[in-house]
């Protein structure tokens, strides 16, 4: 991958972190009077840039599929088998994150809804039925919002979900196209990779529209040529994009059409995933902003940001609502509001990055202790089913 490539990546995908999480501390802070009341600067910045959560989610699954859909495709064309490592790679990645980020939030959530008990916030119709210990299980295969609840208050990690099964059935589902695995494994493989989407595919969830915006950044990873040569002209096309969006798509109307939230989800998707293709084949050194270091640093704890803030969130909306009383952030926002709002953000942060240290950062030690254990596993089974002979001595030597 182009140096260039990998920089921007490494800025969006923490630039989309944040994204996220201003729109769910936005939660404290009321503009309703937004159009009709004149306004300090920093309160038009605000309003603008924390409504922009859904189409950073979108931007994380192209950048997944460019990342992770890519590799398939390359994959694909090797001679040497590569789902076994492929499967590896990607159980870690994902279960090094989820599995402690559950008890994590299962931990914060019943310490919000002990003593917090009469915020209102953990009884709200919508999470009826989330605090069932049942779901942490469901959870674990990644049902969360397809055929199962979610895990307590972190309703984010649906797009973890998503995800986690376009990561499976992706590769079963073209490994056909390999030949290196036989023609009965490659056929069971693509059986059983679309009986899968199938399944998943039954219920009304953003399932099924998604893979296609992942797919579509997996097939941007392996493109001949690009659409746009300019990078600068990429990247503006997106950003005008996303903010038209961010501006005309909402209201009644919108919320009452869902179609729409998925034209503007394409568009999202096909404009970033240009800016991706643009930079792959530019000879240009890339953008300058995204070349400083902190952009790495903030990138390598994002996944941990993202799964690790909602329970946050909302332990700060029940303690809230519990000392300053129900529906305070419903009003118009004071100093007060403004504070909890950033303390929120900085206190999501330093938990993602703490989070990130003893989990995300230990993906590779994983992975490699994963490969060790299995290759163990097969040198014992091929001792096992390797035949023996006594010789002489009555010592036994394998044939």
């Amino acid at each position: 991958m182009p140096l260039s490539l990998s920089q921007f990546i490494n800025a969006a995908r923490w630039i989309a972190a944040l994204a996220v999480l201003l729109g769910h501390a936005g939660v404290f802070i009321n503009i309703s009077d937004i159009m009709v009341a004149p306004h300090d600067p920093g309160v038009y910045v605000w309003w603008f840039l924390a409504k922009f959560w859904h189409q950073a989610v979108v931007v994380f699954f192209v950048i997944s599929g460019f990342l992770v859909g890519g590799r398939v495709l390359r994959g694909l064309r090797r001679p040497d088998r590569f789902l076994g490592d492929y499967m590896i790679d990607r159980f870690s990645r994902i279960y090094i994150v989820m599995v402690p980020v559950l008890a994590l939030g299962f931990t914060i959530d019943s310490l919000g809804r002990s003593i917090f008990p009469n915020s209102g916030i953990y009884d709200a119709s919508f999470f009826e039925g989330v605090f069932d210990p049942a779901n942490m299980l469901t959870a674990l295969v990644q049902q969360q919002h397809i055929w199962a609840a979610p895990a307590g208050t972190n309703s984010a990690l649906w797009s973890l979900a998503c995800e986690t099964w376009y990561y499976v059935t992706f590769p079963l589902l073209l490994l056909p196209l390999s030949r290196a695995y036989s023609k009965n494994a490659r056929l069971m493989a693509f059986v059983c990779g679309f009986t899968a989407v199938l399944v998943l595919s039954i219920p009304n969830s953003y399932f099924a529209f998604g893979y296609g915006i992942w797919a579509l950044g997996a097939f941007v990873a392996v493109a001949r040529r690009p659409l746009v040569s300019s990078k600068w002209l990429s990247l503006l096309v997106f950003i005008a994009t996303a903010t038209v969006i961010r501006l005309a798509a909402r209201g009644s109307f919108v919320e009452a059409h869902p179609f729409i939230y998925k034209l503007a989800d394409a568009a999202t998707a096909a404009t970033f995933a240009n800016v991706l293709l643009t930079l792959r084949f530019s000879a240009e050194a890339g953008f300058s902003f995204c070349r400083w270091p902190v952009h790495q640093r903030l990138s390598d704890f994002s996944y941990s940001l993202y799964a690790s803030h909602m329970p946050i969130a909302f332990f700060f909306w029940a303690g809230t609502s519990y000392v300053l009383g129900k529906d305070w952030e419903k009003v118009l926002p004071t100093p007060l509001h403004w504070g909890v709002a950033f303390a929120l953000i900085a206190t999501a942060l330093a938990v993602g990055y703490g989070f990130s240290i003893l989990t995300e950062a230990r993906t590779d030690a994983l992975r490699k202790f994963l490969r060790e254990l299995f290759a163990r596993v097969d040198r014992l089974g091929a001792r096992l089913e390797t035949p023996t002979a006594r010789t002489d001595e009555g010592q036994v030597e394998r044939l």
